[in-house]
C-alpha cells in the first residue's frame, strides 16, 4: 500500500489538504480498491513540524494547527466513501530537551529541525512550548469531540498513544536506536514499535485506550465479541463494561497524567546556555560541511565505477506490493 502514501518529511499543516487531495485522487485510480464499496483506513499524523516553528510563527498557533486538519478531513468526507480515519495526537516534542540525545550531530539537527523546542531560551519560553502541545492536543479531540464526522460510512477516531510516550532511555540518555541518525524521525525500529501501538490503539475502546506505548508492547487482537475496529459510536457499551484489559489500562492512564503533571516540564533553560549551545553548533557547520562535501565527492566517484550495479539496485515498478483493503468494520 505504500503507493497511497503521501507524507513527506518537514511537511506542517499547511500541506495537509494537498496531501489528501492527491491520496484520493490515487485511490480513484487505483485497481486496487472498489473505491465505493470496500472500507479504507486513513491514518493522519501531522503537527510536530508544525510544533517545532510556532515559537516564531503564529500561522502554527493551535487553532490555526485544526483549521487546516479540519479542512482535510472535511475534504476526505466530501469525496471518499466508507472511510474510518485515524487522528494521530502529534508528537510530544519537548522530549527533545527533557532527555539527554548524545551527539553533536543531534545537536546541530535539533537546532535545525525543531529549536523551538530543542532549545527554549527561557523557562518561560519552554512552558509556552508546553502548553502549546497541550493546544494542539486539545484541538485533536475536541474536533473529534463535536461528533462532525459520526457517519454511518465515515468515522474519524482519536489515537492518543502518543500522548504521554518518551522514548527509552538509560539514566536519562535516549536510547537512538529508536531514532533515525537525525536524531528527530523514528528509525525502522521506532517505526515498528509506533505502528503495533497504533494498532493496538484502534483495537481499543475510545476511553479505554492506552496513552503511551513502551518496549516490547504486545500485540492486541479483536475478541470474537466485538471483531471490530472501535469507534465512538460502539465503544459505548464497552464503555460500561469492567474487563481486566481495559481497567489496566485506565489505572496506567491516570498514573502517567499524575506524573506528567507532577513533572511539568521541570529543567531550567537558561538564555546563556541556549547561547552556548548555538554558538556550539554554529562553530561545527563548517566541519559538517566538510563532511557533506567529501560525501558527495565520494558519491560520485562510486556513481561512475558502479553505475551498472546501481541500475540493478532500483526498484521494481511491478512488485509494487499493493494489498486490497477489505478490513473488518462494523460503525
Amino acid at each position: 500500500m505504500s503507493r497511497f502514501s503521501v507524507a513527506n518529511p518537514g511537511d506542517t499543516s499547511a500541506d495537509i489538504v494537498g496531501q489528501a487531495e492527491l491520496i484520493v485522487q490515487r485511490m480513484k485510480i487505483s485497481d486496487k480498491i472498489d473505491f465505493n464499496n470496500d472500507w479504507k483506513v486513513i491514518t493522519i499524523f501531522i503537527g510536530g513540524n508544525d510544533l517545532c516553528r510556532v515559537c516564531r510563527n503564529k500561522n502554527y498557533l493551535p487553532e490555526n494547527y485544526i483549521s487546516k486538519v479540519k479542512d482535510a478531513i472535511d475534504y476526505i468526507h466530501a469525496n471518499v466513501p466508507r472511510v474510518f480515519i485515524n487522528l494521530l495526537e502529534p508528537v510530544n516534542v519537548t522530549m527533545l530537551y527533557n532527555f539527554k540525545f548524545t551527539g553533536l550531530m543531534c545537536g546541530i539537527a535539533h537546532i535545525v529541525a525543531c529549536n523551538c523546542a530543542a532549545n527554549p531560551w527561557t523557562k518561560a519560553a519552554a512552558q509556552r512550548m508546553v502548553e502549546r502541545v497541550e493546544g494542539y492536543v486539545h484541538e485533536v479531540n475536541a474536533l473529534v469531540d463535536s461528533g462532525r464526522y459520526e457517519k454511518d460510512d465515515f468515522t474519524v477516531v482519536v489515537q492518543p498513544f502518543f500522548r504521554y510516550t518518551l522514548p527509552p532511555h538509560t539514566n536519562n540518555e535516549v536510547d537512538m536506536s529508536y531514532f533515525a541518525p537525525d536524531c528527530f524521525h523514528f528509525s525502522l525500529k521506532g517505526q515498528t514499535d509506533a505502528a503495533l501501538a497504533l494498532w493496538n490503539n484502534m483495537v481499543e475502546p475510545v476511553g479505554k485506550k492506552r496513552l503511551n506505548w513502551y518496549e516490547g508492547e504486545k500485540l492486541e487482537c479483536p475478541t470474537k465479541s466485538r471483531p471490530y475496529l472501535y469507534t465512538k459510536k460502539n465503544s459505548v457499551a464497552s464503555f460500561y463494561e469492567n474487563d481486566d484489559f481495559s481497567a489496566k489500562n485506565l489505572a496506567e492512564n491516570r498514573l502517567l497524567a499524575k506524573s506528567a503533571g507532577s513533572n511539568d516540564q521541570k529543567k531550567a533553560v537558561t538564555s546563556s546556555g541556549g547561547g552556548v549551545l548555538l554558538m556550539v553548533a554554529l562553530a561545527s557547520v563548517a566541519v559538517l560541511a566538510l563532511v557533506i562535501l567529501g560525501s558527495v565527492l565520494y558519491k560520485r566517484h562510486q556513481n561512475k565505477v558502479n553505475c551498472s550495479s546501481r541500475q540493478r539496485l532500483l526498484p521494481n515498478p511491478d512488485r509494487s506490493g499493493d494489498v486490497r483493503y477489505n478490513g473488518n468494520f462494523q460503525h
